[in-house]
């Protein structure tokens, strides 16, 4: 089986910092192919230094990552990118300020050779209220805010911090299991955005790519094949600092290894390629103490489920 090329879709109404983001992704020394889809090169700011080749339709970077216009035609930027030569490790999709992230997800991520990774929508922590009542573009910032399986509140360092709490609580009403992170949170750890990807061997360690002040990360080797409803159960219940979740595990009913992505509080099975290793890997916004912790009673519960005595 050919593994599948991941796609990230960045929403958010317009001002919300997407293309300040995607500027640091492209920039970041994440160690991964990244290709960035967007609608116009004028805002996109990279460091000449990077650059190791511009024509009027892509910038090619030295660092193996290149950013293309998608012009008219998303069908065929993805097609186009999927014929590379290597591919790259992830797509990241820049949504226009007044898109419908949903509805774009759903075509970019069943394109064929492609499959949804997040959608990832930033908002503004000065105005995204005021847009959200606003009664020409409300209803899209809401909609923009529900589909989002992180939330990236960005500007949050110029208002105080009660009113972040504030808008925590409001994100709460709207979208109860969202993950929220802050702007300065995706600047720091790129991972927890552009997530764990499938050409990464499960067994490798996270931590190069996070920052240990303020991110951690652990490594579940379930070798023991576990029941998917069971599973999907037992992850529910872990704690919101819990963001992503991905890796490979042996599914009681075929037998067979199986893909597991959680990113927020959605999470899909799919099917494994060849040639991987059982295991999961957890990021999270919680001190390593406190995520180990919350391996060690996932682990217990399922093998108890699985009646295998823990080891």
């Amino acid at each position: 089986m050919t593994a599948l090329i991941p796609i990230t879709l960045i929403s958010g109404y317009l001002g919300a910092g997407k293309t300040t983001l995607i500027n640091h992704l492209l920039s970041a020394n994440h160690g991964r192919r990244i290709a960035v889809l967007i609608n116009d090169f004028g805002a996109i700011n990279i460091d000449a230094a990077l650059i190791k080749e511009r024509t009027d339709q892509a910038i090619s970077l030295t660092n193996g990552c290149v950013c293309c216009s998608i012009k008219d035609d998303l069908g065929e930027a993805l097609d186009a990118q999927a014929s590379r030569e290597p591919p790259p490790d992830l797509v990241v999709l820049e949504a226009s300020g007044v898109a419908e992230p949903m509805r774009l997800a759903r075509h970019a991520g069943n394109w064929p050779g492609f499959e949804l990774d997040a959608i990832v929508t930033l908002i503004d922590a000065e105005t995204v209220q005021m847009r959200a009542q606003d009664k020409f573009v409300g209803q899209l910032v809401h909609s923009q805010i529900k589909s989002a399986d992180i939330l990236v509140l960005t500007k949050s360092d110029i208002v105080s911090s009660d009113r972040c709490q504030e808008l925590r609580s409001w994100i709460a009403g709207l979208s109860p299991d969202v993950s929220v992170i802050t702007g300065d949170e995706g600047r720091r750890n790129p991972t927890l955005l552009i997530g764990i990807f499938a050409t990464v061997p499960i067994s490798r360690s996270m931590e190069n790519y996070l920052d240990a002040s303020k991110f951690s990360t652990c490594h579940w080797n379930p070798r023991y094949p576990m029941n998917k409803q069971n599973l999907e159960d037992r992850l529910s219940l872990l704690s919101p600092t819990i963001h992503r979740v991905k890796g490979f595990f042996i599914d009681e009913e075929t037998k067979a290894l199986s893909l597991l992505q959680r990113v927020g509080n959605r999470l899909t099975f799919g099917e494994a390629p060849k040639g991987v290793e059982t295991g999961l890997v957890l990021i999270a916004t919680a001190p390593k103490h406190e995520l180990e912790n919350e391996v060690k009673i996932l682990a217990e519960s399922m093998e108890k489920l699985a009646e295998i005595a823990p080891f």
